[in-house]
């Protein structure tokens, strides 16, 4: 396996300093998908963007895991409704 794209959790959670516990919570919930190799867990890099996300939410916001969820779920949906506006609008444009 290519751990290139590959962030060892318990070096990020010791740069963040914040517990790898937090880290298993979130993937216990489905919030976050990690990988185990060589007895090391991981997450993958393209994932560092949401698990940053989450750690805002959860630290500077005080959200708990379940907020986190919805508001990601919320997330996700406006961005889907965005692309889908735009797309109909590119075709509505068409017509004019």
């Amino acid at each position: 396996m290519d751990t290139q794209d590959l962030i060892i959790i318990d070096l990020f959670c010791e740069e963040c300093q914040i517990e790898t516990h937090f880290i298993e919570e979130l993937e216990d919930f489905g919030l976050i998908h990690t990988v185990v190799y060589n007895d090391t867990k991981y997450f993958h890099r393209e994932e560092l963007v949401r698990v940053e996300k989450i750690i805002r939410m959860h630290n500077d916001l005080n959200i708990n895991k379940e907020g986190i969820a919805v508001i990601l779920d919320l997330l996700h949906k406006m961005n889907q409704l965005t692309s889908e506006v735009k797309l109909l609008k590119t075709r509505l444009n068409l017509y004019e």
